[in-house]
């Protein structure tokens, strides 16, 4: 399989069920509570890891007891951590994660050793043979990280490596400024329906399909749209293609998003069209918000192909 390179952070969620949400100033008791392994790159390369492709994480985690969990639970999935590196001042990114009676969640974080990944700990042997090299949105937020992400673009350039981008919902306008200079850079960008005007650089009242063939005149070849209403679309210059979502019952919407981009990464590296490439990222998502929590709770391929085959009697060819 694919030897894919993704860069990101690396953090350990404290998930907490709270049935209602209190006023500020107030108290919650929660239901449940759950320490996982999460972080959005991280999600995708144990998702991708577990449909057998070579994971390389790039990023930075403390050098304390979350760190040292964190590295080995990604090393016996078999992701790999040769190129994550331990801060000796910042602690482990440890996420505050609520979810509620639908099942959306609600996340506070400290980003710790994330934040502090710079370009001199990105190293050109990662790029080596890749495929695809995957970023997360977040490493644009905060330099020196954002710096780092962008020596591994270029680096993956050199090795002809294409380069996709996942936006997670609610940081479009912190990373756009950055981002829109790299627009050309990118094969692939997947993001959500409110989040296309700030990426594009348009005014928001723009029509979201005014400011996807904006970011495709400026130069992203192909744009993976999540979170519409009726299922995701991927918009290229010949067209676009779509499939619809999963019936499914959410639990948690946690590394949902990060589920639908190794999907679209998956189909991406086996070369399928652009509907078929939707239809698995549209599974890999529909599997994630069943269960609790992301991280080791990623689907694998064999459920996605499952859930296909039982949705419409027909799988997707995944090459090897």
């Amino acid at each position: 399989m694919a030897a894919i390179v993704l860069l990101g952070d690396i953090n350990i969620d404290l998930v907490l069920d709270i049935p209602e949400y209190p006023l500020e100033g107030g108290e919650a008791i929660a239901t449940a509570q759950r320490h996982m392994l999460g972080g959005s790159a991280t999600n995708t390369a144990i998702a991708l890891s577990r449909a057998g492709h070579d994971c390389r994480l790039i990023g930075r985690v403390g050098q304390d007891a979350w760190g040292q969990q964190a590295l080995s639970s990604l090393e016996d999935i078999g992701v790999s951590t040769a190129w994550i590196g331990r801060d000796p001042l910042e602690p482990t990114q440890t996420n505050i994660v609520t979810v509620g009676k639908s099942g959306e969640r609600t996340m506070f974080a400290y980003r710790g050793a994330n934040a502090q990944l710079s370009p001199a700990f990105i190293a050109d042997d990662a790029f080596e043979d890749a495929a695809l090299f995957h970023l997360s949105g977040y490493a644009f937020l905060q330099s020196p990280q954002s710096d780092a992400a962008m020596r591994a673009i270029e680096l993956a350039q050199e090795f002809q490596v294409p380069v996709t981008l996942d936006i997670p919902a609610g940081v479009a306008l912190s990373v756009a400024p950055r981002v829109r200079n790299l627009l050309s850079k990118f094969d692939t960008i997947m993001l959500g329906r409110a989040d296309l005007a700030p990426l594009a650089g348009e005014g928001p009242e723009i029509p979201a399909d005014d400011a996807i063939k904006s970011l495709l005149r400026q130069g992203v070849r192909r744009i993976a749209l999540k979170h519409d209403l009726t299922g995701s679309a991927l918009y290229q210059n010949s067209g676009c293609e779509s499939a619809p979502w999963f019936s499914v019952v959410a639990v948690d919407t946690t590394g949902a998003g990060d589920a639908f981009a190794a999907g679209h990464i998956i189909g991406r590296v086996s070369g399928l069209a652009g509907s078929e490439c939707c239809r698995l990222a549209n599974a890999f998502g529909a599997i994630a918000v069943t269960r609790q929590g992301a991280g080791l709770s990623m689907p694998a391929l064999a459920e996605v192909m499952n859930l296909i085959s039982a949705d419409n009697g027909n799988g997707c060819e995944i090459a090897g």
